[in-house]
């Protein structure tokens, strides 16, 4: 029997909040707060954090799911894996 059961996502809304202004510091600390396998779906309206989040989360050895543009905001899903 196969297991489609998706892992546990968790929603980030960042706000106003800025690569600047402390995002990744966040990103960071709600990372480290996930169990191994959970993801976080970050929602950012900063134009940086299109290419700053992933790399940030690939340096922190996590897995960049997925980078979605929508509008002004781009949503970067992370998986945490250590």
């Amino acid at each position: 029997m196969m297991n489609d059961a998706s892992p546990p996502v968790h929603d980030f809304d960042a706000g106003e909040l800025g690569c600047g202004t402390g995002l990744p510091g966040e990103v960071r600390r709600r990372l480290a707060a996930l169990p191994i396998g959970e993801r976080l779906r970050i929602a950012t309206r900063d134009p940086s954090a299109r290419e700053d989040l992933p790399a940030l989360a690939r340096l922190l050895g996590q897995r960049v799911v997925a980078v979605d543009p929508a509008g002004d905001t781009t949503i970067i899903t992370v998986e945490r894996t250590r």
